[in-house]
């Protein structure tokens, strides 16, 4: 059986000589694992670079019964992502971002408003002429609202903690160490309310950045059951 989408590239890693095993995001298949022949040497080089972090293609999938390894037929761009190739900064984000989701999203879980909030963010870090320091943390809180557990309320002096755990504001320290402190937590209900398309506007100093970000990975931890992520040491300069 075989399955023509538009897909999001999340991963490359060899596989067999010079064949690789690829991970996909559509909005018809969810996250899909395919082999692909012939990717690494010299008459390889642009179906290589259809297939970096966060390339939006055209993919013609063949299914295999009894086996969980699509293999990918044909490969075409479906929309120019060439910046985020071309900035070490876009090129650390797409890194990174393309980590976590190959680590939060399920197998076989077809979302197509996910799909388009993914698509949609990547044109816009590839397109934009603005700073990206703040685009991954922004991207991490609006992730949190597509997955489901943004929380529904937001800072109050009379609610100053935020509970990782429960996903609320609280008046109280929570007993266990899974918590915001109230400044951290102002910031995060500020932020919760920033449109991906404004990423830019917050002035956040680095350290707080930092450790807001180590903040969400944490909670993404706690509600998706993700393995630690290598990659967001590299963006401790942005």
């Amino acid at each position: 059986m075989f399955t023509t989408t538009e897909a999001i590239v999340l991963q490359l890693y060899p596989y067999k000589d010079k064949n690789a095993v690829v991970k996909l995001y559509s909005a018809q298949l969810g996250l899909t694992t395919c082999w692909v022949n012939s990717v690494h040497g010299k008459k390889s080089r642009t179906k290589a670079a259809f297939l970096q972090p966060f390339s939006i293609i055209n993919a013609e999938i063949s299914h295999k019964e009894n086996s969980n390894l699509s293999q990918l037929k044909e490969i075409g761009l479906a929309a120019l992502t060439q910046h985020i190739r071309g900035s070490i900064d876009k090129g650390a984000i797409a890194l990174f971002l393309s980590e976590l989701l190959m680590r939060c999203l399920k197998e076989a879980s077809p979302d197509p408003p996910l799909y388009l909030f993914l698509r949609e963010s990547i044109l816009l870090l590839d397109g934009t002429n603005e700073k990206c320091n703040n685009f991954h943390l922004i991207f991490l809180i609006r992730l949190c609202d597509q997955l489901g557990f943004l929380p529904s309320t937001g800072y109050h002096a009379n609610t100053p903690f935020f509970n990782l755990e429960e996903s609320i504001y609280q008046k109280t320290i929570p007993y266990h160490p899974h918590f915001l402190d109230s400044d951290t937590s102002r910031l995060l209900s500020e932020l919760s309310a920033v449109p991906m398309h404004q990423f830019h506007q917050p002035q956040i100093p680095l350290q707080v950045r930092r450790e807001l970000v180590k903040n969400l990975l944490e909670y993404f931890t706690i509600h998706t059951g993700m393995s630690p992520l290598k990659s967001h040491l590299v963006l401790e300069e942005l």
